[in-house]
This record gives structure tokens, sequence and C-alpha cells, in this order.
């Protein structure tokens, strides 16, 4: 199993958004496509939270993309 700890904060989706720089619908679609992980809350609470360290590896992937498609 994957050490949690390491992981580091936990966000909600308002936070993740702010992070991804993304509305609602497309954070919820990157979970959706399996782009990003999300887990659960528990204690009888309604939604989602991700990690904050898989939200940057997120953004890192995309930027080391997007200028090769910019070029084009």
């Amino acid at each position: 199993m994957e050490d949690l700890k390491n992981k580091g904060r936990r966000l909600n989706w308002r936070q993740a958004c702010e992070l991804l720089g993304c509305g609602k619908t497309r954070f919820y679609a990157l979970i959706r496509k399996g782009m990003l992980p999300a887990y659960r809350v528990t204690g009888g609470k309604r939604g989602l939270w991700v990690y904050e360290s898989e939200c940057q590896g997120l953004v890192q992937c995309i930027t080391s993309v997007a200028p090769e498609n910019e070029a084009k």
C-alpha cells in the first residue's frame, strides 16, 4: 500500500479547482476520466477530496505538454 502521509494536504473541490485553475465541472471530469484520483469523504458528509500533490502532478504534466500543442 502506498504511503498516504507523503501525499500532502487533502483538498476539497474548491481548493483543488483553485490550484488546477479550472471549474467544478472540469474537476469532476478529470476524476471521471481517471486523470485525478479522488477519495470519498467519510463520516456522513457528502463529497470528494483529492491530494494536493496529485493536483500538482497533474498541473505539471499538463503544462509540460501544453507548449507542444500551442506550437501547432
